[in-house]
């Protein structure tokens, strides 16, 4: 018998190729995504024709109440202290508020048909010295039945000559109180038909509306500028301290650049920015109305962030806590505390700065550039939910995806001033914000980027953007609200 063949040996088995962490037709549609998203926000900035008011759902009623409470304001502060007067002229510019509102009511005439804005306007074309040119608007309610007829019979008992008899001007201020809410707007036309008929307690009774809710919108104003001009001590404080440490700010130890590769942190960065978006035009697809729930809603749209980056680092045997230093080391948390402060005070004194320079250059912040309409007129609720997302949660979205991911990726092709400007740019656009509002952002992500370098931990810039954010709030809720 023959012996039996010799078993072949096995062939080698290949090893699996390695598994891409990321699909690049996912890439790609959310990148999409994300450019149109950064384009469609940014068009304000680089097209002078779009309208901020555009993303308003309530811009005359937010125009209004921003007016009111300015000139309020002003009126009180006026009578209050000198020192204080000129400080804030200062800082707001010694532009004519009330021409400058009529120019912001043009604007939104544009866009919008609305008696009320029209009157507005009218008023502070007189106000400004320009009553002539408040006639075309006359003439026009004049033809346009019985409420243009109304609008302009007051008008011209307020601003036109002869003045009305007294009981016609009596009689037009109490058709003023019954139909008109009590704003500087029809406080300021009762006090010029009542002078012009002689009623002395009619006017001194509108004059004392203003003052009253000017004080009580100063009150709140001294208390908040109170606040600021401490965090702003604290602040220069820090930076002292900071300078004259001879040891560096190092807070934890974020390997700067990262541990991903160019590719593989852009096709996070475009999840973070661009999946939200798409989550949230396929729930306005789905849902097909106002649910009451937006904010909420955005807030979990941005929870797939968290889970492509957490995901990925484990493949990379790392964490978050690891990657972006969010774990301090034990010599980190006074360098902590003084970088937060530092960079809370930087932002503090930027924006007057930006807008006195602004000013000069005669570029204007426009007066929706921050402007949360929530804040203003949502339930209180609502009202909460809406800050919590401003002052924690957006912070958080924001400093990891535009630092942590789009600064990290940027360094590893580029120095650090070049990844802190072009991360910082593309920070400022989604905000939408115009020129100098764009500037107070776009300072802030080039301080937030180099904080984060110097640091090596996303701690500072996560708090400093918070309490900026916090403050931005403040204002709004307590001048606004």
């Amino acid at each position: 018998m023959s012996e039996p063949a010799p078993a072949a040996a096995p062939s080698p088995i290949s090893p699996p190729l390695p598994r891409k962490p990321f699909s690049i037709l996912v890439t790609v549609v959310f990148s999409i995504v994300a450019v149109a998203y950064v384009g469609m926000l940014g068009r304000p900035l680089v097209e002078s024709r779009v309208s901020p008011l555009s993303e308003l759902e309530r811009p005359a009623d937010s125009l209004d109440r921003l007016v009111t409470r300015e000139l309020d304001l002003r009126a009180a502060m006026r009578g209050g202290l000198g020192w204080e007067w000129r400080l804030y002229r200062a800082l707001s510019g010694d532009d004519d508020p009330v021409e400058e509102a009529g120019g912001w009511y043009d604007e939104l005439l544009e866009t919008i048909d609305s008696p009320r804005a029209e009157l507005h306007r009218a008023i502070l074309l007189a106000e400004s010295g320009r009553a002539d040119d408040a006639g075309e608007a006359l003439a026009r309610w004049a033809a346009a039945g019985a409420a243009g007829a109304r609008l302009a019979g007051w008008m011209t008992a307020a601003y036109r000559d002869p003045p009305p008899a007294p009981p016609a001007g009596r009689a037009r201020i109490a058709e003023i109180d019954e139909e008109l809410p009590a704003t500087w707007f029809s406080d300021t036309l009762t006090t010029r038909i009542a002078g012009r008929i002689g009623d002395a307690r009619a006017q001194a009774s509108a004059e004392g509306a203003i003052l009253a809710r000017g004080r009580d919108v100063l009150f709140r104003a001294r208390i908040l500028m109170a606040a600021s001009a401490a965090l702003l001590a604290a602040g220069l404080t820090a930076a002292g301290w900071l300078l004259r440490r001879r040891a560096p700010a190092r807070i934890a130890d974020a390997p700067l650049p990262p541990l991903w590769s160019g590719v593989e942190g852009y096709a996070l960065f475009a999840r973070g920015l661009g999946a939200p978006q798409a989550i949230a035009l396929v729930l306005f697809l789905v849902l097909r109305r106002e649910t009451g729930f937006g904010t909420a809603l955005g807030m979990a749209a941005d929870l797939p962030l968290f889970w492509w980056v957490a995901r990925y680092l484990r493949g990379q045997d790392s964490s978050m806590g690891a990657a972006f230093g969010l774990g301090p080391r034990r010599d980190g948390w006074a360098p902590l505390a003084g970088v937060a402060l530092a960079l809370v005070a930087a932002g503090i004194a930027a924006d007057p700065l930006i807008d006195v320079v602004g000013g000069f250059l005669d570029v204007k912040s426009h007066w929706t550039d921050g402007l949360t309409e929530e804040l203003l007129w949502a339930p209180r609720r609502q009202v909460m939910l809406e800050a919590l997302n401003a002052t924690v949660w957006a912070p958080i979205v924001e400093e990891l995806t535009f630092r942590g991911l789009l600064y990290g990726t940027l360094r590893t092709r580029l120095g650090v001033g070049a990844s802190a400007a072009l991360s910082a740019v593309v920070f400022t656009l989604p905000h939408g914000y115009a020129a100098t509002g764009s500037a107070s952002v776009l300072v802030s992500g080039v301080l937030w980027a180099l904080a984060y370098e110097r640091t090596r931990s996303l701690w500072p810039c996560l708090l400093a953007h918070g309490a900026n954010n916090l403050l931005a709030t403040l204002w709004t809720l307590a001048l606004l609200r």
